[in-house]
């Protein structure tokens, strides 16, 4: 011991370790079940993808896996909208005004309605560009096309769904999100066989998608209704549905950036899958099993993100910055051993986690070369995007979006262009993993040179 240390140094230190006890244990209560809940998620794709192509086929799998790109621009709008108010949110809530979060939670669920609906009417019309643009190859195309037009007409539930997800967990409600998306695996565990073997085909597990979002809208509503919670809709909600332009000013100024985020990685998929669909069926449904067991790489740093971003909101808003930093840097840590670890397994058995999906052999080979060369640079991702979400809590949302769209206009549309150019097939993959280093890298830097200079007060 010190000579200089004072008896009120030595009585903090107890309190120090009492209070990185409780942070620790806070962080992991909240976390657990929003993992489970990405998991799930993850899961739900997941079985629609087995019985796709187990039960109709690997050129049916590759219809369904050309609308991923799409699909992510779709959820953009749902997730840039609930980030916009999971701030505020979290914020208002960690202050004690759940009447202003309220009108936040409000204003992006209307806004979610009519672009859900604007998206549904209009991707009607657009379906067969899309495919086109996608360069579908010709005899997957019509499976593609009544795939992608079933699912656009659920449009308006999938983003509602999302937006009140996060918008829930942005009031630190992490259960009621989880026993939405529950139900959703339960239906489709049920409903997704016995669609897709009946006359609507391929349509039929984009069916089965609708009918679990809308069933998990109302197991919410009804829920809330029931406690009496101040986010339940009801009269005043209703009347909060027209926000003022206060509220829709700050929602859109939160929320934009990560909608634009979401939709550049989109439409930088449509890229890359246009080059990938040239390479054949074979490298089409690898794609689809690529992204897909991705998720399950990126969702535990996704759970992560959003219990960072969650917990530092509150923290902001209750005027603790210290904690909100402390946060953030246990976060880092858990994210870099639970993506590690998945990382690992997925490279060591490529072929046991292909043959998951599909028994064709060449597929299996081409998932299998995707798997070693790309996986290990998702855990980059899935680290930059915990540092993202903390910079997004504290409403510092323009810098994330600008790194994401630099390092796919600059870094990964070209070197999946010049890598597919020189090496083929093999090649086109490594456009992901330049990018995915690139995130990171940039998002350490702008940290540690800008962010955590920063005070952190409340927006409002």
């Amino acid at each position: 011991m010190s000579i200089e240390q004072t008896d009120d140094d030595i009585r903090s230190e107890p309190q120090a370790r009492q209070n990185d006890r409780s942070l620790i244990s806070s962080f992991l209560i909240f976390m657990l079940p929003v993992l489970l809940d990405c998991i799930l998620q993850s899961l739900s794709g997941t079985i629609g993808n087995i019985y796709i192509g187990r039960l109709l086929g690997a050129a049916d799998l590759a219809a369904a896996s050309t609308f991923y790109p799409l699909l992510l621009i779709l959820v953009s709008c749902g997730v840039g909208l609930g980030t916009g108010a999971s701030v505020l949110v979290g914020q208002f809530w960690g202050a004690g005004e759940p009447e202003r979060a309220r009108a936040a939670a409000a204003a992006s669920i209307s806004m979610s309605v009519v672009f859900g609906g604007v998206i549904a009417v209009a991707g009607q019309w657009m379906v067969q560009p899309m495919l086109t643009l996608f360069s579908v190859p010709h005899d997957i195309s019509a499976h593609a096309a009544q795939y992608c037009r079933v699912f656009l007409a659920g449009t308006p539930a999938l983003i509602l769904v999302i937006t009140v997800s996060i918008t829930l967990r942005g009031a630190g409600d992490n259960i009621r999100p989880l026993a939405m998306m529950a139900l959703q695996i339960i239906m489709s565990l049920v409903l997704t066989p016995i669609l897709i073997t009946s006359r609507l085909g391929i349509s039929g597990a984009a069916v089965t998608g609708i009918i679990s979002w809308c069933t998990a809208l109302l197991l919410a509503a009804v829920w809330l209704r029931r406690l009496g919670h101040p986010l339940a809709p009801g009269r005043q909600m209703m009347r909060e549905l027209l926000p003022s332009r206060e509220v829709l000013r700050s929602v859109i100024r939160l929320g934009f950036p990560s909608t634009i985020e979401i939709a550049t990685q989109g439409l930088a998929e449509v890229v890359l899958v246009g080059r990938i669909n040239g390479f054949g069926v074979d490298m089409t449904a690898a794609y689809g099993l690529f992204t897909q067991t991705l998720t399950y790489i990126e969702y535990p740093g996704m759970a992560v993100g959003i219990t960072v971003s969650v917990l530092c909101s509150h923290a902001i808003g209750a005027r603790q910055p210290e904690r909100a930093r402390a946060v953030l840097a246990l976060g880092f840590g858990i994210g870099l051993a639970l993506t590690s670890a998945l990382a690992l397994f997925v490279s060591l058995a490529p072929e046991m986690v292909s043959s998951l999906f599909t028994s064709d052999p060449k597929v299996i080979a081409i998932t299998t070369h995707v798997f070693r060369s790309v996986m290990w640079s998702a855990v980059l991702l899935s680290l930059g995007g915990v540092l993202g979400a903390a910079m997004r809590a504290s409403g510092d949302t323009v810098p994330p979006m600008a790194i994401m769209l630099g390092c796919i206009a600059l870094i990964e549309l070209p070197a999946g262009y010049l890598f597919a150019r020189f090496y083929g097939s093999w090649g086109v993959w490594f456009g992901y993993s330049a990018s995915f280093s690139a995130i990171f890298i940039a998002s350490v830097l702008y940290w540690a040179l800008c962010w955590r200079h920063r005070s952190l007060m409340p927006l409002a």
